[in-house]
């Protein structure tokens, strides 16, 4: 969306309602003066009419605000509509688009990963997965991109499970250990040939309001077409997922994605 079509009064107020997350469930009046750094009588107005329409209410013995039922019904509203696989397809459109790869969906299901959605490559070779089917959460990139932001404790669990589906699957545990210590750093994970010898994989994972991961969006083919620097697809999905993590509450650190970006271009 171009800067030039948004209407800052409105964009203040909603930037108003961002500040409240499940760790700052009130406010002060100060406290979100601080935290969007406009002038106290602009913020005041708009807290005013915020109130008024009952987006906020304020407590009469502690003048902190909360959220209001204006809110909260339209919080119900939206979680009827959107669910993680309705969200998530058109960012996996994108990324089937930009890479001519397949992109999937997968969400946690105890220490298992289950696919539930896909986009297939245009190509006549491509990595097809069935709608449905569980996969170890220790092995591949899908399943450690998930793993790696799990209790530590969960991992040396799965140590024991290690074993050789491939010349290429981890089965060292410090080897393997290290490896969700780094994808917990850069926020994806890669693998070649680890689960099926001839397919590449980059996968970025997705968390709920809680900040717990909830699945994973990926990217995956042939080696033989795997590109050979990873970083610039491994951002689109990282970038997808962190969207997607925002869309359903997540209030961590969320980047425009590439949809919107591009919406820009065309704008």
């Amino acid at each position: 969306m171009s800067e030039k079509n948004i209407i800052r009064s409105i964009q203040r107020a909603l930037n108003i309602l961002e500040c409240f997350d499940m760790g700052h469930t009130e406010l002060s009046f100060s406290q979100i003066v601080e935290m969007i750094k406009l002038p106290k009588s602009t913020t005041s107005r708009i807290l005013s009419t915020l109130e008024y329409e009952g987006f906020l209410i304020r407590d009469r013995e502690t003048q902190k605000y909360k959220l209001g039922y204006t809110v909260y019904l339209l919080g119900l509203v939206a979680r009827k509509s959107m669910d993680v696989k309705t969200i998530s397809i058109p960012y996996m459109e994108h990324i089937t688009k930009i890479t001519n790869e397949t992109s999937n969906l997968y969400i946690l299901e105890g220490l298992e990963r289950v696919c539930i959605a896909q986009v297939e490559s245009p190509e006549p070779i491509k990595q097809s997965l069935k709608i449905g089917e569980k996969y170890p959460i220790w092995l591949g990139a899908t399943g450690k991109s998930m793993l790696a932001f799990l209790d530590e404790a969960v991992w040396y669990e799965m140590v024991k499970e290690l074993k050789k589906f491939t010349e290429n699957t981890v089965t060292d545990p410090k080897e393997f250990i290290n490896e969700l210590k780094d994808i917990r750093v850069k926020g994806y994970s890669v693998s070649l040939g680890e689960y099926y010898n001839e397919v590449g994989c980059i996968a970025a994972p997705i968390f709920n309001e809680y900040g717990e991961v909830l699945g994973c969006i990926s990217m995956s083919g042939p080696i033989y077409r795997f590109p050979k620097d990873v970083e610039p697809i491994a951002k689109i999905i990282k970038d997808a997922a962190s969207e997607i993590s925002y869309k359903l509450g997540y209030r961590g650190n969320r980047e425009t994605s590439l949809i919107e970006k591009e919406q820009e271009i065309h704008e």
